[in-house]
Parts: C-alpha cells; structure tokens; sequence
C-alpha cells in the first residue's frame, strides 16, 4: 500500500443546511474503498465553528490514503442548537488534492 498521496490537500466544507454548524478539527474518517487498510482516522486542519447557511469554509489537510477518484469520508459536526450529525460521503475525486463536502442533515 502506499501512502501520503494527498498531503496537502484542501478540503471545502459547504453548509447545505439551515443550521449554523460547528465542525471539530477530530473526529473523523477516511478510506479508500475496497482498500484493506479500512477507515482512517482523519483530523482536519482545524475545527470550524459558526458555519452559516450557504456559506463554505476550507481546511488544510494531510490525508493518509491514496489520491483517488472514488474516496470515502465520514464526518461528524454538530449544530448550535445542540444536535449532531454524521454524514458519509462516497466517490469523492481527490486527484487534483481538493474535495468539496456538501454537509447536509437529510
């Protein structure tokens, strides 16, 4: 297995809710499907917080999978309201080191 192929990658977060939402920098996961390693902890660049309706923010982060067409991340964030949220995203394109995750609450 190699390793390290999308250090240095951004990642987008878009709020498609209508929540204003918290994102913790820990928490998180990361797999290449089908790859024998499994889930990856992921923890982001830095936690987001008071992440509007409609608005995006973008992180750093060093991931520890492949860069890939069909990558897979699990990711938990919370609202101000108090409620918390996982949301698993699958066939996200990493090649060019950049994802947007549309984070939504359906």
């Amino acid at each position: 297995m190699a390793f390290g192929q999308t250090k240095d990658m951004e990642i987008e977060f878009v709020n498609r809710t209508d929540l204003t939402l918290i994102v913790p920098s820990e928490g998180h996961r990361v797999k290449n499907p089908g790859g024998l390693e499994g889930w990856n902890n992921m923890t982001i660049g830095g936690s987001i917080t008071n992440l509007r309706p409609g608005q995006s923010r973008s992180v750093r982060q060093t991931l520890n999978i492949k860069a890939v067409d069909d990558a897979e991340f699990e990711i938990h964030y919370s609202a101000t309201s108090g409620r918390d949220f996982t949301q698993i995203f699958r066939g996200v394109d990493i090649r060019d080191k950049h994802a947007v995750l549309r984070l939504t609450h359906d």
